[in-house]
């Protein structure tokens, strides 16, 4: 379920809890239903799924022997209800990711403080469950609880990276407490930071203010497939601002991404498609596999978990593409990769990259080596610019040797395919997806609009993008 309670929040409802009652479902239902919605999001975007998506709720008895593991280190101490905290007296080096010291945090909790608390600054580890609480394990020392809101990245990090990792990331809302108090714990027991280097992300802002449901300025990316832009708009408009720095969403801005994007597939569909063989054959594409609406286990392999294994199971080449160039660069073409190189390597700096791809297109190079530029740069951009040769309605055959597949849904719920290559045909979509859209088609009909969102979540997380044009079409796209 993820981090199920903030204790800035300690005093009001679980806000999981909030919401199964006013949705009438099970928590364990809520959390299914956005775990879904936010693999399908993904998928529209080319996230490449990670090789495990942990679960809070499953790694309860790791959090439990670490929170015990601290009181027995005299880290932590537990109150006669079973609320244990951590004691932050007991690390002297808390604060120092945030820059804050326990002097300005105990003057920052001058009221309102818990009264069974040692010092105004400590934290929750395990909470007492009060009477009613749905969500709930029983332990051998405190009774029943649940885990404080850190304690589970502690746990679930050890268990699936050990001790020591490299990159721990994160919103910048998420330095304190959050990233502060992770660290208080697993070094309390470890002896060393748990991540070498810790990179956050600025916020993503709608009409001048982060987005959150919270604050009704919320949109996901099936709301913009639905309303006919091409979600890789956005991952392009993302790709124009330093992950550190504010990012302002808009209609006027995802629209300008969107053209911006057509333009650089444009210049790249003039060059005409790479030869099938030889120096300047494509580059092998990395294609983002959906990662289905609740992934199982630890997926191998840069392309992590995906649905139809038999189609995009095989084998992506891990190598050093930044510095062994295997295609015959011109001095000029060198010099334009290195660029792009030096872009990611100076913190991700993905606007100058982006430059140098659209100039690179504009360059007075060879067609072939503009064209290997640019489709071996999509490794990191993940636009998909390997299928620009699909023209209009005829699909063509891809340096993957896969190929498009496009279609309709038509007025009677007739699921029909308007563009494919290689003799595919309906059958080509995964398991139940046909029939999917067709359900999809009747709830549309019937404008249960609700029951149409949730199919189309399921669709995406399956990979196949639905889009609703004017005048009641529906129209489908296989992304595999």
């Amino acid at each position: 379920m993820g981090h199920l309670r903030d204790e800035r929040f300690d005093r009001g409802e679980d806000r999981m809890l909030v919401a199964a009652r006013l949705e009438d479902k099970s928590p364990a239902e809520i959390a299914a239903a956005y775990e879904a919605a936010f693999h399908a999001d993904g998928a529209l975007v080319n996230l490449l799924p990670a090789h495990v998506f942990p679960r809070a709720t499953e790694h309860v008895p790791e959090m439990v022997e670490l929170v015990e593991r601290l009181q027995d280190a005299g880290y932590a101490y537990a109150t006669p209800d079973g609320t244990v905290y951590y004691s932050v007296n007991r690390f002297p080096g808390y604060g120092k990711l945030s820059g804050n010291t326990l002097d300005e945090l105990r003057a920052g909790h001058r009221v309102d403080v818990e009264p069974d608390k040692r010092d105004p600054a400590d934290f929750v580890l395990w909470k007492h469950a009060g009477e009613g609480r749905l969500v709930k394990w029983p332990t051998r020392r405190w009774g029943e609880g649940y885990p404080g809101w850190h304690i589970e990245c502690s746990a679930m990090s050890m268990h699936y990276l050990g001790e020591r990792f490299e990159l721990h990331t994160g919103g910048v809302d998420n330095i304190f407490p959050h990233h502060e108090d992770e660290i208080a714990q697993s070094e309390a027991l470890t002896g060393h930071v748990p991540a070498a280097t810790w990179v956050h992300g600025e916020h993503l802002l709608m009409r001048g203010r982060k987005m959150a449901k919270s604050a009704g300025n919320f949109q996901r990316i099936t709301d913009l497939a639905a309303a006919g832009v091409d979600p890789l708009a956005f991952r392009y408009l993302c790709l124009t601002a330093r992950y550190a720095h504010k990012l302002d969403f808009s209609t006027d801005s995802v629209k300008a991404a969107a053209t911006a994007l057509d333009s650089l597939r444009s210049r790249l569909r003039a060059l005409g498609p790479a030869p099938a063989d030889g120096p300047w054959a494509a580059p092998p594409p990395l294609v983002a596999g959906a990662a289905g609406p609740r992934p199982a286990g630890v997926a191998d392999g840069p392309r992590g978990h995906q649905l139809r294994p038999d189609a995009l199971a095989d084998a992506y080449p891990v190598e050093d593409r930044a510095h062994s160039v295997r295609a015959p660069l011109s001095d000029a073409g060198r010099a334009f990769h290195e660029r792009f190189v030096s872009a990611l390597d100076d913190d991700l700096d993905m606007p100058s990259a982006l430059a140098a791809v659209r100039e690179a297109l504009r360059a007075p190079l060879e067609d072939d080596e503009r064209r290997w530029l640019v489709l071996d740069a999509d490794a990191v951009l993940g636009l998909d610019l390997h299928r620009v040769w699909q023209a209009g309605d005829q699909a063509v055959a891809t340096g993957d040797g896969r190929a498009h597949v496009a279609g309709r849904v038509e007025s009677d719920g007739r699921v029909t395919v308007a563009a494919a290559a290689d003799a595919l045909a309906v059958d080509a979509l995964p398991p139940g997806a046909a029939r999917l859209l067709e359900q999809r088609a009747a709830a549309r009909g019937a404008r249960d609009y609700a029951l149409a969102d949730h199919l189309r979540d399921e669709l995406a997380a399956l990979g196949v993008a639905v889009m609703d044009r004017p005048g009641g079409v529906t129209e489908w796209q296989l992304r595999s």
